[in-house]
């Protein structure tokens, strides 16, 4: 029963599989291949924020406003500014300057395929519906890493002479059926808990009602003060900022920054840092009260519910964003990644082997 429930559900999500296979592992890969932060060569002292945001304006495409803010990392290191549409969260130009003394060394625009990957992954194009889809695939795909061990549980009289390891290795002189068989037996034994782990999280992040089931809801809407109640009058999304980051040095000298998320008006300013309690896993989102003259954190991570721990957490190895220790992280990128070829591979393997054993099948009907 096992054995017919783990091949129909391989056959009926096989194009799903391969589609979420592959755009996965794209996702891990492209953005490596994409051009980094060029160096400068450090003299003196750095610019303000503001000072470098403005010299990089004027190489923004027509229509677009600055999103994000990365400062340079270390000395040597240039400073980007992410620039896109208004109302768009994620950056379609990127500008790089060197802050030492701002201007512009290079700009790049984000290819839209890596957009398209991202809807790919997320809802497959199954839109208004893709996410619910992408969560139930997730939950038929968990189901099949657990009927394919199952099926493969060796005899105990495998484990107890060892001969089970030859389960899950690849015969050098493996042919045809056999060969494709030790394929997806071995790709499954090694990805199998990888790819559970990576289906159960998907599930979790593509469902709609999961968020508040963890105790997340939508972001307040941002308070407005007396001053935003009057007429608008011209003002640039990092005015103030340099005034942000020098309160934030002062109140907060353990903080470090990691970005700021700009905006077409100051109000919308949010500084993202990494504090010593809760490390680079965990950062803290902070804001200016510019009236008030203090910091205040709108995002602490001392403070999340475990609910909301857990699902940052799942959010964050899944799409293989851990940020520490370092080796950990490239291990575990890696590691990603190639689940999303295994999973191309026990597809592709699954299908090749049904469709052997059907030919096989007709075969010996038609001679008999």
């Amino acid at each position: 029963m096992f054995r017919k429930i783990h091949r129909w559900m391989g056959l009926l999500l096989m194009l799903p599989m391969v589609l979420q296979g592959l755009s996965g592992t794209l996702l891990i890969v492209i953005p490596l291949l994409l051009p980094q932060r060029p160096h400068v060569t450090a003299t003196g002292v750095q610019a303000g924020a503001e000072a470098i945001i403005a010299a990089s304006r004027p190489h923004a495409l027509p229509g677009m406003i600055p999103l994000r803010f990365n400062p340079a990392r270390w000395s040597g290191d240039s400073a980007m500014v992410t620039y896109g549409p208004v109302g768009e969260r994620h950056p379609t130009f990127e500008v790089f300057v060197n802050p030492y003394n701002p201007s512009v060394i290079s700009t790049y625009t984000v290819p839209s395929y890596i957009r398209f990957m991202h809807n790919l992954h997320a809802d497959l194009f199954l839109l208004p519906y893709g996410q619910t889809a992408t969560g139930i695939m997730g939950i038929m795909l968990s189901a099949m890493a657990l009927t394919g061990l199952v099926i493969w549980w060796p005899h105990p009289a495998l484990w107890k002479t060892g001969k089970w390891r030859k389960t899950i290795m690849i015969a050098p002189r493996a042919r045809g059926l056999r060969l494709w068989r030790e394929v997806h037996v071995s790709s499954g034994f090694w990805f199998s808990f990888l790819l559970l782990f990576l289906a159960l999280s998907g599930s979790v992040l593509a469902f709609p009602f999961s968020r508040p089931l963890f105790g997340i809801s939508r972001p307040a809407p941002h308070e407005h003060s007396h001053h935003d109640h009057m007429p608008p009058t011209p003002s640039m999304g990092e005015h103030g900022l340099d005034r942000a980051l020098a309160m934030l040095k002062s109140q907060m000298p353990e903080a470090a920054l990691l970005s700021v998320q700009l905006g077409d008006r100051p109000a919308q300013q949010s500084l993202e840092v990494i504090l010593p309690a809760y490390g680079a896993n965990h950062p803290a989102t902070i804001q200016y009260d510019a009236h008030a003259g203090r910091m205040h954190i709108s995002h602490d991570p001392g403070q999340q519910r475990q609910g909301e721990w857990i699902f940052q957490w799942l959010h964050m190895l899944h799409e293989a964003r851990l940020a520490a220790p370092a080796p950990m992280a490239v291990i575990w990128k890696t590691a990603v990644g190639a689940s999303g070829l295994a999973l191309v591979v026990l597809t592709c393997s699954g299908m090749v082997m049904w469709t052997i054993r059907r030919r096989n099948a007709a075969r010996r009907e038609s001679g008999s």
